[in-house]
């Protein structure tokens, strides 16, 4: 058996799965990262340094061999742990795009393995594969779905498990209109982008002319807005009374739910229907309204 090629391979992959480039496992173990891409193309590493190598990435030496590796599976709670662990160690060291890689890596993984294919690449040369092509990864099950967008510069993944009455709550929903109608507008939709691009920390108020200025609005059409933009929380009102005469004022919201309602509409408007990996087992449809049935 080469093993030589064995660890190379195993190298490659788990140095991906832990978001580290040669340079940066190299400084680990004290080589370059020269080095390093000479063990991933087939060259064997020192025996002194497998307790290092395996260390940083995170395994057993066993693992770097594939020695008994289908036998020793981590248990869930151990596989969470190690997780967790890893996820506050690279946040303590401020390293917060590794957390963001790892969870990423690992959602598109578990998405991957609903295919039962071994061979799973790093989702982040996939991505770099097809440079801007659209491309996405998605499994609908009766259960629910996931949706995974490998557009470069675009990661995004959507999980969504169909709980009794799910579909039933958003098709009756009243307020889609309102928020849709508001965002169907031209100068709404600028309103609410310029709230989440101007956010003011300092929690600064201002008046509605004031706003409607900085916006760019007319103040009339302005006017027309601020209820919606009130109600779907992109911005705040309170009211003041100064020499017994009561005025209103606003301060910006950081609406977090804007931003994958755009990115979720961006994917939607250049969707071209091609998939790295796609499966299609429901039985059921997706907005199929129950309803009541009355004696």
């Amino acid at each position: 058996m080469d093993y030589s090629q064995i660890i190379g391979k195993n190298i490659a992959e788990f140095r991906k799965g832990r978001a580290l480039t040669q340079e940066q496992l190299g400084d680990s173990v004290g080589v370059t990262g020269q080095a390093v891409s000479k063990w991933e193309n087939g060259g064997m590493p020192d025996a002194y340094l497998l307790p290092d190598i395996a260390a940083a990435l995170g395994v057993s030496i066993d693992r770097l061999f594939e020695i008994e590796h289908k036998k020793q599976l981590p248990t869930e709670g151990e596989l969470l742990e190690l997780i967790g662990s890893y996820g506050f160690d690279r946040l303590r060291a401020n390293d917060g795009e590794a957390v963001f890689k790892l969870i990423f890596e690992m959602i598109f993984r578990l998405n991957f393995s609903a295919f039962k294919c071994e061979d799973c690449r790093s989702v982040w040369d996939i991505i770099d594969e097809q440079d801007r092509a659209f491309l996405t990864s998605q499994l609908i099950l009766n259960e629910g779905t996931t949706y995974v967008s490998l557009v470069k510069d675009m990661p995004y993944i959507c999980v969504t498990k169909d709980e009794e009455g799910l579909i039933g709550k958003l098709l009756g929903e009243k307020n889609y209109c309102g928020l849709f109608g508001l965002l169907s507008d031209p100068d709404g939709l600028k309103a609410a982008i310029f709230t989440q691009s101007e956010y003011s920390k300092d929690g600064a108020k201002y008046t509605a002319d004031k706003l409607a200025e900085k916006m760019e609005i007319q103040p009339e059409k302005f006017r027309e807005l601020l209820p919606l933009l009130v109600r779907f929380r992109f911005l705040a009102e309170e009211q003041l009374v100064v020499d017994e005469s009561e005025f209103k004022t606003y301060f910006i919201l950081q609406n977090n739910e804007f931003r994958p309602l755009l990115m979720t509409a961006w994917l939607l408007i250049n969707s071209q229907q091609r998939y790295y990996a796609y499966c299609q087992t429901r039985e059921t449809r997706f907005l199929e309204s129950k309803k009541s049935q009355t004696p």
